[in-house]
């Protein structure tokens, strides 16, 4: 409970000192990003956890509640987040709160002992489902003014993974994982484009036993949308391609296994043009 209560106190602080600005709703829109519906790293679960983390930008801030718990070849995982969004009208502003769209997972691990030139080699592979709780039409009102401020896509979303892990000693790690997401449609009938998202992180820094350090290169191509109507389809313009570099520590505490990364923009190129923003995460994993 101190844990989350610390998490909650954080959270409530990044939420006072947050600016605002505008941009896609895309990348505004949590549902979107599977990054968020990613319940634990699978290599890494050895009891039940909990890792409660903190991400915000400059007009949202997400406070996720990953669950995991191990059973033989097995993790099963549940995630729920919670955000907040900041909708500005002229010279005002409002933020609502709510939670978002939830998402569990099952995940396979090999615990393969296989040794390439000195390197030990794991993989996995997982299912996330992603659950339609949020409230995709939530309305706030500024000036008298409707704006729409979507906690979630309304959609029940697949999320499939294979990950690689490649280990050797303490001091050298690389991991791999490549995500796709299979979009479906909303009572709207709208459906977002389905999205690859490849990523790779090797841990390149241990100081000591407790502090180590990654470097994550994200690679992440959405394709287009579309919305049903009597009349006949509707193109949803998403398809992107964009990679993000992610500098990541982790430091031991007696309360669990803290850490922090900046997720940085590198490329962006869309159909619609539009801005991304810097988005910082703090977070600490528990294990039970």
């Amino acid at each position: 409970m101190k844990v989350v209560f610390i998490l909650l106190l954080v959270f409530s602080v990044t939420m006072v000192f947050a600016q605002f600005e505008e941009g896609s709703h895309l990348f505004k829109d949590p549902s979107v990003s599977s990054e968020l519906y990613k319940t634990c790293t699978i290599f890494h679960v050895e009891k039940f956890q909990i890792s409660p983390e903190i991400e915000f930008t400059q007009s949202q801030q997400n406070l996720k509640i990953p669950l995991s718990c191990p059973w033989k070849n097995f993790v099963f995982g549940a995630h729920i987040p919670i955000i907040r969004k900041t909708i500005t009208y002229d010279d005002k502003s409002k933020s609502p709160i709510g939670i978002g769209d939830m998402s569990v997972t099952a995940a396979f691990r090999s615990y393969l002992k296989a040794d390439i030139k000195g390197w030990q080699v794991d993989y996995a592979g997982n299912l996330t489902v992603k659950l339609p709780t949020g409230n995709k039409d939530k309305i706030v009102t500024i000036n008298g003014v409707d704006s729409i401020a979507p906690m979630g896509s309304g959609s029940l979303d697949m999320i499939f993974s294979g990950n690689l892990l490649f280990k050797r000693g303490v001091y050298s790690e690389l991991f791999t994982d490549i995500q796709f997401r299979l979009n479906g449609r909303n009572k709207d009938e709208a459906k977002l484009g389905n999205s690859l998202n490849i990523k790779g992180k090797y841990g390149f820094i241990q100081f000591e036993p407790k502090f180590d350090g990654y470097i994550t290169i994200l690679i992440f191509l959405n394709g287009d949308g579309d919305v049903n109507d009597p009349i006949g389809p509707d193109k949803i313009e998403s398809s992107m391609f964009i990679i993000d570099i992610i500098p990541e520590l982790h430091y031991l505490t007696s309360v669990g296994m803290a850490k922090v990364s900046i997720t940085v923009p590198m490329i962006t190129s869309a159909d619609i043009k539009f801005t991304r923003d810097i988005s910082v995460r703090f977070g600490l994993t528990k294990e039970f």
